[in-house]
């Protein structure tokens, strides 16, 4: 699971994506609303082996398009590897609840960042959009210039393609949508796990205090905030809960801190190798170890080009596996 605390990882059949009420709900203390997914023709089967958008080079940030011009640029299909997912794939979150997490919590201060990660970069992050786990990571790919199947890669990395699931306690299931629990609490763990532990059986904690998760979704966004790194309301990126309850939040995010990082825009990293805008390779391996070309960033960069090639979406096997129960826990689903 991933790593990087800046920040920002049943039955398989084919789903075809119903159609939910507009509404409104409260998860983890925030508005979440459901949308209708666009109402367009759909293809049959899974996506393309090549994909359908390339990655830019760095430069062409001023050039990307915006989430309703993306939403129409996906390749619609009723293809489905993770009927899980159907819940957080209709969510979307308050756009005003996430600029003022991230305005809480601004990135370019001590020169760590460029002003551009909060005045351009993080203030376009919405996760506003719908459909199946496919239709939404085309959505960012289109909408940061990064590469869908690299995309896809990466989840399958992070979680199998899992948003958020849950044993039959409450806990979440690690390496498909949690991961990175605390080995030890502190002070700092136990203020964040207050925030983002929920409460479970009997309004009984989740986990037990300053042990909880630091990161959630598909793709394994990092939702703490280490002192050491500076201090954050709740020791808390502003990421949670939308990273948990959006697949299209999470989706999100990763092509942000993608595209911000291979434009350069990471000033931190400076003191942590030879960083240098236009490598995406290398953003990969920072989005999982915190690092610039390290030995822990180079295997994972490794595993996810190797998965890109091999592409295991495509494989039934992999789309009809079937995680394994807990004898103590029960078995994986989604959170009800």
């Amino acid at each position: 699971m991933s790593r990087l605390g800046h920040r920002l990882g049943r039955h398989r059949v084919n789903l075809t994506v119903a159609v939910v009420a507009l509404g409104t709900a409260f998860l983890g203390g925030a508005v979440v609303r459901h949308a209708t997914p666009p109402s367009r023709p759909f293809a049959t089967g899974a996506p393309a082996a090549a994909g359908y958008f390339p990655t830019l080079p760095a430069g062409s940030w001023r050039l990307l398009p915006g989430d309703h011009t993306c939403s129409r640029r996906v390749h619609r299909s009723a293809w489905e590897p993770r009927p899980d997912n159907f819940r957080p794939n209709h969510r979307m979150p308050p756009e005003r609840l996430v600029r003022a997490a991230f305005h809480e919590r601004p990135r370019a201060v001590h020169e760590a960042y460029d002003r551009r990660w909060d005045d351009w970069l993080l203030p376009r992050v919405t996760g506003h959009a719908t459909g199946t786990t496919d239709e939404i990571i085309q959505w960012a790919a289109c909408k940061w210039g990064i590469s869908d199947n690299l995309l896809r890669a990466i989840a399958v990395r992070e979680s199998g393609w899992y948003q958020h699931e849950v044993y039959d306690d409450g806990t979440c299931v690690v390496q498909n949508g949690c991961g990175d629990v605390f080995p030890h609490a502190t002070a700092a763990t136990r203020r964040f796990c207050a925030v983002t532990d929920r409460s479970g059986r009997r309004n009984r904690p989740l986990y037990p205090p300053g042990r909880c998760p630091k990161t959630f979704s598909i793709v394994g966004v990092m939702s703490w905030q280490d002192t050491a790194w500076g201090r954050m309301p709740d020791n808390q990126n502003g990421t949670f809960p939308f990273n948990r309850d959006s697949t299209a939040f999470a989706l999100d995010y990763l092509g942000a801190f993608l595209r911000g990082c291979d434009e350069g825009w990471m000033s931190w990293l400076g003191n942590t190798g030879h960083y240098r805008k236009n490598n995406l390779r290398g953003c990969v391996g920072v989005w999982y170890a915190g690092e610039w070309s390290g030995p822990t960033a180079r295997t994972y960069v490794g595993r996810v080009w190797s998965t890109a090639r091999e592409r295991p979406w495509l494989s039934p096997r992999w789309v009809h596996a079937e995680l394994p129960c807990s004898p103590q826990r029960g078995c994986p689903r989604a959170p009800s």
